[in-house]
């Protein structure tokens, strides 16, 4: 196996690295070998009418409840682990340290985390949204119940570290996206509903036009990569 996604959905993500994410991470020769009937996505199992169009990709398409710990010992070896916008949904801080160290212990090559801040600091993080009274519009949404912080990936890519002596690794992370201004939809009021997705005038008043020095961080990137066997 060459891709694992956790937490798949549609396979964007495997196509989106195949085409274009893998090559700021891996030689241009590595990501070409990625072919799409050695890719397979994982989902929850009742995502299940996601299947059709991730086989329509191309690729192989598994069920598994990842918050399930014996699942995570099923998972295959492959070169590549990607789990992008997948630990916010898990149950709780329990369950996502165990998705990020079975990728590690899984992973030959590459473990990519993507995150949704939930950062609260006042620098790039929500805390300079609520000065203003707002926040990011996907912290209070009933499928995040788990607010996985950079900190929290890292401490447990840490705790793996201790584990795993004899595998040396580079750590990578960094902005994934930005919130530049207060005209971004996806900057609400904080008291807006939850599930709330997108800006309306309909949920209150908001500040437009205000422009954030540094830009507010939007997602983040936690990246393990191992090197070539």
């Amino acid at each position: 196996m060459k891709i694992v996604d956790l937490g798949t959905k549609h396979g964007e993500a495997i196509s989106h690295f195949r085409s274009k994410a893998g090559l700021t991470v891996l030689p241009r020769k590595e990501v070409a070998r990625c072919l799409a009937e050695q890719c397979v996505g994982y989902e929850r199992p009742e995502a299940a009418s996601y299947r059709k169009n991730v086989e329509s990709r191309g690729y192989r398409f598994e069920l598994a409840d990842l918050a399930v710990q014996s699942n995570l010992t099923t998972l295959p070896k492959s070169s590549i682990y990607l789990a992008w916008h997948v630990l916010e949904h898990l149950p709780d801080k329990t369950c996502a340290d165990r998705v990020v160290q079975a990728a590690l212990d899984k992973a030959t090559r590459l473990a990519w985390f993507r995150l949704p801040s939930f950062e609260q600091d006042d620098d790039q993080g929500e805390g300079a949204l609520r000065k203003l009274g707002l926040r990011f519009s996907w912290t209070h949404w009933l499928g995040h119940p788990t607010a996985w912080l950079v900190s929290d990936c890292v401490a447990s890519i840490m705790t793996w570290k201790i584990k795993n002596p004899d595998r040396p690794f580079e750590l990578i992370v960094k902005p994934a996206g930005y919130i530049k201004s207060t005209d971004d939809k996806r900057v609400v009021p904080i008291n807006a509903p939850i599930d709330t997705n997108y800006y309306s005038p309909k949920l209150g008043f908001k500040p437009n036009g205000v422009v954030f020095k540094p830009f507010i961080v939007s997602e983040w990137e936690v990246i393990v990569r191992f090197p070539c066997e």
